[in-house]
């Protein structure tokens, strides 16, 4: 039986083998390294700006919600029944416009009484001074007593208050007869109809509608204690007046719009901090007249937070 041996490996053998593979990974990155790697990265831009010099001011950032300056419940001035309604749900109104009609038979009827009992006092009335001037001809005369002269003087007295009785009754009906006609106490825009045709209605009880001025309007804010004082200090070192006396102006933004395309002034700050949220209301008086502005809409507005002064400023 015939066998093949292996021939022993020798140790010095292998390491000159690994040592002539790494001299010859070397000297191929050199050489790689002398046909060109990646390039050096380029040189960091910089870009100069020269300062400007302003005088500017600064603006304080509010959040806050429109307001109608004047918010009216319509509520009748007699009872009776609703006759005509003479508006549309949601319509602008103007100040004394005609909105709902009550029932005036009655209101004409009882003015045609107070009417003629003002005739029937007036009639009195003079029937009562003519014996007046008769029992003065007599007492002159001796042809009657002094007593039943004084008699005579009192009764055309009482005839001369029972006309000034009767004229107030005429006026008081006419009055009612024309409360009959209820109309917008203001302009602005209206609400729906809380009553309408048929309905019976009661003397300042019921509510018919509610009427909201909208040109001015208002937006209303709180402001913060921190601001609050701020402004005092301006004020007091005359640098920014106060806006509880001054119409300072103030731009304000809608919840879709980015910028600030609504203008006003500041008309009212309160004159008390509230406790509880350390804050102050206040309120500017925006101009509307188209409408477009309503009740109830958020908006974020700017107030000028500062008297004028000089700054460096750095381009954007």
């Amino acid at each position: 039986m015939h066998g093949y041996a292996t021939p022993p490996i020798r140790p010095g053998l292998i390491g000159l083998t690994l040592i002539g593979l790494t001299l010859i990974g070397l000297t191929l990155a050199v050489a790689g390294c002398s046909r060109g790697g990646p390039p050096p990265p380029p040189p960091t831009q910089v870009t100069v700006a020269t300062p400007l010099q302003r005088d500017i001011v600064d603006w304080d950032e509010y959040i806050g919600r429109f307001e109608a300056p004047q918010d009216v419940e319509v509520r009748p001035r007699v009872s009776g029944e609703i006759d005509r309604v003479l508006f549309a749900d949601g319509q602008r109104v103007g100040k004394g416009q005609p909105l709902f009609i009550i029932d005036q038979r009655p209101y004409r009827a009882a003015l045609e009484q107070a009417r003629a009992q003002l005739a029937k006092a007036q009639a009195s009335d003079i029937n009562a001074r003519t014996e007046l001037a008769r029992a003065k001809t007599l007492l002159a005369a001796q042809a009657v007593s002094k007593e039943e002269y004084e008699t005579k003087e009192a009764n055309a007295r009482s005839a001369a208050a029972d006309v000034q009785a009767a004229r107030a009754a005429v006026t008081n009906a006419n009055l009612n007869l024309g409360f009959t006609v209820i109309r917008s106490p203001i302009s602005g825009r209206v609400s729906d109809r809380k009553a309408s045709r048929g309905n019976l209605v009661a003397d300042g009880q019921t509510v018919l509608t509610r009427v909201v001025s909208i040109n001015p309007i208002w937006f209303s804010f709180d402001g913060a204690e921190a601001f609050y004082l701020k402004y005092l200090r301006q004020d007091k070192s005359g640098q920014r007046k106060s806006s509880r006396d001054h119409p300072n102006p103030i731009e304000i933004q809608l919840a879709d719009e980015t910028g600030y395309r609504w203008h006003g002034h500041m008309d009212f700050v309160d004159n008390a901090i509230d406790p509880n949220s350390g804050t102050i209301r206040a309120h500017a008086v925006v101009d509307n007249p188209d409408g477009f502005l309503t009740p109830g809409l958020f908006g974020r507005a700017r107030l000028l937070g500062s008297g004028t002064y000089h700054a460096m400023l750095v381009p954007d």
